[in-house]
């Protein structure tokens, strides 16, 4: 009991200090009921017409500027505008498909056959289809302008000797991407195939296919693939997917293994790139 009480024996110091922190409680306490009893004012509004009006227009606009179409080219509609436009995952896959093929669409009903859209997404998208002038207008005399038939067929033309203007003249093709061509041509000391252009960033498979009509690759005169299983340091490093690490451990591993006998021997090296293994053989030939 004694112990007890020694719990709550306080000098007159400490006395004082409890009687502030409980006076100051009981103000703080105080004003908390007083705050939260106090009477709220109602917000009163006045004449908001004014501001209003302006949320609407602003609403407006941008609903006008969400809805509004342009005519487009259909042949060309990607994922994305697909999907803006109210195209399922199925209709934009079947228009991809057919054209990967290589053939255009030149009517509304034609699309719908592609597609097999609804009839009411083609009353009300159809509209905005901009076909080429060729297509909408095949009776034109183009005498005019000085070009015929034959004029007009595309020849395709070596692209390790193009310049970025007639690279731009494919379609997809623009400022930016043909400076990666051409960039990539250079690193490359000129394109021994086609396929090399496909890794260029920014060139999709569509365009590819446009570009495969307008340029091929000569060549180069007196170009050899090199032999691997005899090739020396030097003439590996000549092939630009090479880098020193890994023609050092291409000859080790040709040296413990007496010769590759297979590519997929070959790929177990550390640090081969097996990605660009198709362009590779561009080079290399285990013979």
């Amino acid at each position: 009991m004694k112990n007890l009480k020694s719990l709550f024996a306080f000098d007159r110091k400490q006395q004082r200090g409890i009687f502030v922190l409980m006076l100051l409680l009981i103000v703080v306490l105080a004003g908390f009921f007083y705050v939260k009893k106090m009477p709220k004012e109602a917000l009163i509004l006045k004449d908001t017409a004014a501001y209003q009006s302006k949320v609407d227009a602003l609403v407006a606009a941008q609903q006008r500027k969400k809805d509004t179409i342009y005519p487009f080219n259909p042949n060309y509609i990607t994922d994305y505008r697909g999907y803006q436009l109210g195209l399922n995952v199925e209709e934009i896959d079947r228009l991809h498909r057919f054209r990967e093929s290589g053939t255009f669409i030149n009517s509304k009903k034609e699309f719908q056959q592609v597609t097999q859209v609804s009839d009411q997404w083609l009353d009300s998208i159809a509209p905005y289809f901009k076909f080429p002038d060729w297509v909408t207008n095949p009776k034109r005399s183009y005498a005019n302008e000085n070009t015929t038939a034959k004029d007009r067929k595309v020849v395709a033309k070596d692209i390790n000797v193009a310049s970025q203007e007639e690279l731009q003249k494919v379609y997809g093709i623009g400022p930016a991407l043909s400076s990666r061509i051409l960039q990539e041509r250079e690193r490359l000391k000129g394109f021994i195939d086609l396929s090399q252009v496909r890794g260029v960033y920014g060139l999709t498979d569509s365009t590819m296919m446009q570009l495969k009509k307008y340029f091929h690759v000569t060549p180069r005169s007196g170009f050899l693939k090199i032999a691997l299983n005899t090739a020396t340091e030097e003439e590996l490093l000549s092939i630009p997917y090479f880098d020193d690490y890994v023609v050092e451990k291409l000859v080790e591993q040709r040296t413990l293994r007496d010769g590759f006998k297979s590519w997929d021997k070959v790929m177990l090296t550390s640090r081969f790139p097996k990605e660009k293994l198709a362009l590779i053989q561009l080079y290399l030939t285990l013979d």
